[in-house]
């Protein structure tokens, strides 16, 4: 039976098995990022050159840690160093955007922790794929040769990091809220699940999770098994059409 997730914490294996499932997936899909609003091109603007440099960084010992040396690997891990949806992206969401002086520009500051990634960490993410955008190649090609840090980070950010950074007179800040790690290997957990099966889910807001009652959850949990049941169908004939030679 599937695990269930109950208000103390624990884990019961006696509940309805596809109820217990949907509960662990909401209490997941409550941890996942949110819509935002749109983003100031101002706040991108004044923290692109600190952003640019920390994922010049981060992209070192990403790729130094998992041992990524192929030219076409560091490209793909390069390709998802913006997003906190990859393991490679997900340093954006350990920043927090601080504005030392009112009226002043932006900076961003590194947490222990990983963070919820709401409006900060969307602004984070844009900051670093616009400072990247174009020299993706080339920080690849540097990452392989095992060129000096500092010289990356002259390299990929010196443009950006010459141009005068905006004040943002009008900004509001967004407390940093750590995610729980558990929250994280469950979202690695299906992650996984969908990379292999090719089964993925519904995503519904924080505040329509909230709402939703335990008939609400056995519906989606239906849902959610007509569509693994349709995916199962889809990948049988595939793999019937191979055998038949059709493919």
């Amino acid at each position: 039976q599937a695990l269930d997730l109950v208000d103390n914490g624990t884990i019961d294996c006696t509940g309805h098995p596809q109820l217990s499932y949907m509960r662990r997936v909401v209490a997941l899909l409550l941890a996942l990022p949110q819509a935002n609003a749109a983003v100031s091109k101002d706040a991108v603007a004044s923290l692109q050159c600190q952003v640019c440099e920390q994922a010049v960084e981060e992209a070192i010992i990403y790729s130094k840690e998992n041992k990524i040396s192929s030219e076409d690997d560091l490209n793909d891990m390069i390709d998802g160093l913006c997003s906190v949806k990859k393991k490679e992206g997900r340093w954006v969401a350990h920043l927090d955007i601080v504005q030392e002086d009112a009226g002043g520009p932006l900076s961003v500051e590194k947490q222990d922790g990983l963070g919820y990634c709401r409006g900060e960490c969307t602004i984070v993410q844009r900051a670093c794929q616009s400072s990247l955008r174009g020299k993706e190649e080339s920080l690849a090609s540097m990452l392989q040769q095992d060129t000096a840090n500092k010289k990356m980070k002259e390299k990929v950010c010196k443009k950006i990091c010459e141009k005068k950074r905006p004040k943002i007179a009008d900004w509001k800040d967004e407390p940093f809220e750590p995610r729980d790690p558990k929250e994280v290997e469950t979202q690695d957990m299906m992650a996984k699940m969908k990379a292999e099966t090719g089964m993925s889910m519904k995503m519904y807001s924080r505040e329509e999770l909230e709402r939703m009652t335990d008939g609400d959850m056995e519906t989606m949990a239906a849902r959610e098994a007509f569509a693994s049941e349709r995916q199962m169908a889809r990948m049988q004939e595939i793999a019937d059409k191979k055998e038949r030679g059709e493919f």
